[in-house]
């Protein structure tokens, strides 16, 4: 049978275990939140997203229609970029032709 003093030394390894594990957690991160989205309106104006808090990055996101219908549309991303500084890309046909555009978000 075990004696009192090994599993107070059982304890003790296990305990010394759990608190080298808690202090050596990596840091939590969030996704961006605050985040809007801006554009100009002519051929070959900008896009792009701004974040104001969390952690992690972000980047502009747009769907394009082509200038002919029959064409398929096109995806123009930003770069991504840290929170608090802006994602920007360039829209080649003006905004008229957006389908859609948001901000994309990751936590990394």
């Amino acid at each position: 049978m075990f004696g009192k003093r090994s599993v107070m030394g059982g304890a003790a390894v296990a305990m010394t275990a759990v608190g080298a594990l808690l202090t050596t957690a990596p840091s939590a991160q969030a996704a961006p939140t605050g985040c809007t989205v801006s554009y100009g309106g002519g051929a070959g104006s900008t896009m792009s997203s701004l974040c104001t808090g969390g952690t992690g990055h972000h980047r502009v996101h747009a769907v394009l229609n082509a200038l002919d219908p029959r064409l398929p549309q096109r995806i123009v991303l930003g770069d991504w970029a840290p929170v608090g500084q802006a994602s920007v890309a360039t829209n080649p046909w003006g905004s008229g032709y957006i389908q859609s555009i948001w901000t994309e978000t990751v936590d990394w």
